[in-house]
């Protein structure tokens, strides 16, 4: 076990790659995996790799918040289909373990799915055999494409608006504010995770980002009567590939009951058409408890295909 190596990333995502075996799961691109493990002032990004000989056989890597949420370290390990059950995924998690030890940290979060056809998975079942505990569960949804987006027409003394690439100017500081109720809004487990730490310059990165990962974000937000954002949705396209992904979507408290999440996600379906072209599904995840947002998805022709729990344990 060994840290990764800029000149090993190649065959470290060519595994990476291999192991995301499903019909539910979608690796990262490449170019998206190299951005999502570069530091930045938001977090510190610590690759590993498992070696069979001059083989790399397994990964994994580690995420460490800087600006909240200090106490935890997300992880995410996976080995090659081929080496699997040979000791390399304790020994990832031991290594990542240890990563997290040395950053300070208490707490370990880690994600692990499954197919709605059976019961768990053996990601699953490694992660509880280790002592970890769920703490959310989360459905996973695809919509298959082409689809017929239904009409929803936007609530009385709303107004939408959609962007590619840089949010306007004069939205920015609303627009940060959104994207950092995320987690206090949305359905949690009791982790208690603390609102992500967002502003201008964060969304400034995250738009840099996006470009340098070859991802198009088709973002579309409704404004309130009185010019303030009431919500927002985004789609994130990789110019590459098959698959799209429907990732924020919310609507603030005051701003609820209006239909507002429907109206979001059919207009921002209807702006990214040419975008959506030649993909085959968009992928979505939601709390298995958001009764509200996954009624919207359904509505929309997203039908569940798998779930995902969020495992944590102490160290």
């Amino acid at each position: 076990m060994r840290l990764l190596e800029d000149a090993h990333h190649a065959a470290w995502y060519a595994a990476y790659a291999a192991s995301y075996d499903r019909p539910f799961d979608a690796p990262w691109l490449e170019a998206e995996k190299r951005v999502n493990l570069t530091d930045d002032a938001y977090g510190t990004k610590v690759a590993v790799a498992a070696w069979d000989g001059d083989t790399i056989v397994g990964g994994g890597a580690a995420v460490l918040p800087l600006q909240d949420n200090r106490e935890l370290a997300y992880l995410d390990l996976w080995v090659h289909p081929d080496r699997r059950r040979h000791g390399h995924g304790s020994a990832l998690l031991r290594a990542l373990t240890e990563v997290a030890r040395q950053h300070g940290r208490t707490g370990l979060f880690v994600e692990a799915a499954w197919g709605v056809d059976v019961d768990t998975d053996a990601g699953h079942d490694f992660l509880r055999a280790r002592e970890f505990t769920v703490d959310l569960v989360d459905a996973i949804r695809q919509l298959d494409l082409p689809a017929d987006v239904p009409e929803a027409p936007v609530a009385d003394g709303y107004t939408l608006h959609a962007w590619r690439g840089p949010c306007p100017d004069a939205w920015v500081d609303q627009y940060a504010d959104l994207r950092r109720r995320m987690n206090l809004e949305a359905p949690s487990g009791d982790v208690g995770l603390e609102a992500e730490h967002w502003d201008a310059e964060r969304v400034r990165r995250d738009e840099a980002d996006a470009e340098r990962a070859g991802r198009d974000m088709q973002v579309t937000v409704a404004r309130a009567a009185d010019g303030t954002l009431a919500g927002h949705t985004q789609l994130s396209i990789p110019r590459s590939g098959t698959e799209a992904y429907q990732w924020d979507t919310l609507v603030l408290g005051a701003h609820r009951g209006q239909g507002l999440g429907l109206t979001l996600k059919a207009d921002n379906m209807r702006a990214a058409a040419d975008l959506l072209a030649g993909k085959t599904r968009i992928l979505t995840y939601n709390a298995a408890s958001n009764a509200p947002m996954i009624a919207v998805n359904e509505l929309l022709g997203y039908r569940l295909v798998a779930w995902l729990a969020e495992h944590v344990r102490e160290i």
